[in-house]
């Protein structure tokens, strides 16, 4: 048994070479070895050429979102560093916040504020980006990089805190309790009447649907998933009364607890004008179906909302309508990136939350309650830069001085390091 390997001579031609697999003693084949092919390093560079072309070849649209996504990952950029201090800032609190509800909502509000500094930066945004695609175009492609910059390195850790407040709160039990007890029921016992149900067949195709949802974490696609679901379902059923009950037990049939945080993270997430048309109603009648076996009887059919869920959709709608204003610009300096460094324990770093007005005395404060420092009076806050570094006086604003650094045109690397200054107060700047 013989496999090819292309390799490359000194002269730097392209030549097969044929070699034989190995052999035992007896001279017999030990079998086959896989093909491989090596690329030989005269390719390599082409190849890179090839995706050069072909990211000069791409659309205005794909361009502008490859940039946000370039500046993302860029910590001498401004957007940069927000949204890396950001994802750093959750990672590390996930487990600060008071609800699933408090979590999206505050990831939402980011993602709101980051898309309206871009259409505002000129700095870093430049030509803008309304001279590469029309008016219309711009919120939807700012969302798409939204999802790509925040969400997708987040998304691991939003699974875990979204079901760990689900068994906290004891959803988790009573979900999959109530599946069991109302997969044991016929159609026609949770609403179902007049239509044909789904078979096994269709019901597994909408499950193996749900499931890759489940995988993906933009909650664009999500609800495009969702759409296809419900759009399978709505074609069995003669009129629209029937579809909350017909849904419901669909759902039933997936058995998939972990829909009820799917729903939650795409109803908190979604950009809000996406909300209108299919995509609403159908995000809503998910919401509901999710609703009913949450608080599934044996003796209630699955097909009035109660009351309370009314009441919760309702809020909602009113709470996601009133996102759609943009937030001030004041709220894009939150974070902020500070290093404790002791001569025992070497550095370690935190992302904390810090007002724009917050003064260098109140972020030494923070410091010292986040690190967990004894003796804070023998700790200040120092700046240190490519070529120098000092500490900041006690009446400065550390965020301010973040923007002012980012603002220049020649960026340089800044670290915010909290240390001790042997007899020396926090307070009091360095001579």
């Amino acid at each position: 048994p013989v496999f090819l390997k292309t390799q490359q001579d000194v002269t730097g031609n392209l030549e097969t070479v044929i070699a034989k697999g190995p052999t035992a003693e007896n001279g017999k084949s030990l079998g086959a070895r896989p093909r491989s092919l090596v690329i030989p390093r005269a390719l390599r560079g082409h190849f890179r050429k090839v995706r050069g072309v072909f990211s000069v070849l791409a659309t205005p649209e794909k361009r502008i979102l490859l940039r946000i996504i370039e500046l993302s990952q860029d910590k001498t950029s401004y957007f940069g560093c927000l949204v890396q201090d950001y994802v750093s800032f959750v990672q590390e609190n996930k487990n600060c916040h008071s609800s699933s509800q408090d979590l999206l909502q505050t990831i939402r509000q980011f993602m709101t504020q980051m898309k309206a500094y871009l259409k505002q930066s000129i700095s870093e945004m430049n030509p803008p980006i309304e001279s590469y695609i029309p008016e219309d175009q711009i919120d939807p492609m700012l969302e798409k990089a939204m999802h790509k910059c925040v969400l997708k390195p987040l998304y691991g850790c939003l699974q875990s805190v979204l079901h760990d407040f689900q068994v906290a709160g004891g959803v988790w039990q009573r979900l999959q309790e109530n599946l069991a007890l109302a997969k044991a029921k016929q159609p026609h016992e949770l609403g179902v009447n007049g239509a044909r149900p789904p078979d096994a067949h269709a019901i597994h195709r909408i499950r193996r649907k749900l499931r890759a949802m489940c995988r993906m974490y933009s909650p664009e696609r999500k609800i495009m998933v969702l759409l296809k679901v419900c759009k399978l379902i709505y074609m069995r059923m003669f009129g629209a009364d029937d579809f909350l009950p017909m849904l419901t037990y669909v759902l039933v049939q997936c058995d998939m607890p972990q829909l009820d945080t799917e729903i939650l993270y795409m109803m908190e997430l979604i950009d809000p004008t996406l909300l209108h048309g299919e995509g609403g109603y159908y995000l809503t009648s998910a919401y509901g179906a999710m609703s009913l076996i949450k608080n599934f009887q044996e003796e209630q059919a699955a097909r009035i909302l109660s009351s309370a869920t009314r009441g919760t959709l309702h809020q909602w709608h009113q709470r996601r309508a009133l996102q759609r204003n943009l937030p001030s610009v004041d709220d894009f300096q939150n974070y902020m990136r500070v290093a404790l460094q002791k001569a025992d324990s070497g550095c370690t770093a935190k992302t904390l939350q810090v007002q724009p007005y917050a003064t260098t005395e109140e972020v030494c404060r923070l410091c010292a309650l986040k690190f967990r420092v004894s003796d804070p009076e023998n700790y200040g806050l120092f700046l240190y830069t490519d070529d120098s570094s000092q500490q900041l006086a006690a009446d400065t604003h550390p965020q301010w001085i973040k923007a002012e650094i980012h603002s220049r045109p020649n960026r340089q690397h800044f670290y915010f390091v909290y240390k001790s200054i042997p007899n020396m107060n926090c307070s009091t700047p360095s001579s």
